[in-house]
């Protein structure tokens, strides 16, 4: 609530969207990954960092914005999307 520097209330309500979200916002990263579709890729890891943002989820945003390169290989978004996976799922 600090780092946000909002009421605990309005912290909750972008806590619970975020988590309620997220989910389907990685299925459907990995889905675009599979499908080697890099500028659905560079899009949609954006749209995820800025919700990450949103929860000061600074070293997720970090990996999410490798992703947005344009000189990124597929191999390296399979890697970076296994690491933004398991560092999400051990928080929700």
């Amino acid at each position: 609530v600090d780092k946000l520097g909002i009421s605990e209330n309005i912290a909750n309500m972008i806590v619970n969207k975020f988590k309620k979200d997220i989910t389907k916002d990685l299925e459907d990263l990995e889905s675009l990954i599979e499908n080697q579709e890099k500028e659905a890729i560079a899009q949609k890891a954006h749209y995820i960092k800025n919700s990450c943002l949103n929860v000061a989820l600074d070293d997720i945003c970090e990996l999410l914005q490798e992703l947005e390169s344009d000189s990124i290989s597929i191999e390296e978004c399979v890697d970076l999307y296994k690491q933004i996976n398991q560092k999400i799922k051990a928080i929700i």
